[in-house]
């Protein structure tokens, strides 16, 4: 079975306990919490991923990093990764987990990149746009990428929204090649 529905399974798994026990806003947080330790530590990712090391020794040392930091659902869930030998999908369950958390909220996540930085009117008008093509609350990612020499890109999920002059003129050549009035 491929990591990703694994990954999946787990996160379900995760959410589905944390909103029985009531407890899905902590769980969130620790999830964070884990994610950023996880993620800044290349150390601990790689022991994680190490088979050479046994469960036991991972089992401790997780425990002693996350006790007192997290909620107990949040430690027994990584325990049980630990017994499971899935500690090294962490990161894609915590990522899956928290596409699930999005889902139910109804949120959807947009990275923006602009040739220059957008103003906040700018900012409104777009999102407001994104969240009438969605119909859902969308939270936005801006950042900038000189690359695209004017206009933005837009992505939500699979779908890619290319307002760049760069895709505009792409656009133009190609429509100037089809007619047979342009050649390169």
């Amino acid at each position: 079975m491929s990591h990703f529905r694994v990954a999946r399974r787990y996160a379900r798994a995760l959410i589905t306990l944390a909103e029985e026990q009531d407890k899905l806003e902590t769980i969130v947080v620790d999830l964070n919490r884990v994610s950023s330790l996880v993620g800044s530590s290349r150390e601990l990712t790689l022991f994680l991923k190490n088979p050479s090391y046994g469960k036991e020794k991972k089992r401790k040392v997780l425990d002693e990093l996350f006790s007192g930091m997290v909620d107990d659902l949040t430690n027994r869930f990584i325990v049980l990764l630990v017994e499971k030998g899935r500690q090294g999908i962490l990161q894609e369950i915590i990522n899956h987990f928290k596409l699930l958390v999005d889902e139910r909220m109804g949120i959807v996540r947009a990275d923006v990149r602009s040739a220059i930085a957008l103003d906040k009117k700018q900012e409104k008008s777009l999102k407001k746009q994104l969240e009438g093509y969605t119909g859902k609350k969308v939270e936005i990612t801006f950042s900038l990428d000189r690359s695209l020499q004017g206009g933005f890109l837009a992505r939500l999920d699979d779908t890619v929204f290319d307002a760049s002059i760069r895709r505009q003129l792409e656009l133009l050549e190609k429509k100037f090649l089809s007619n047979g009035s342009f050649t390169k």
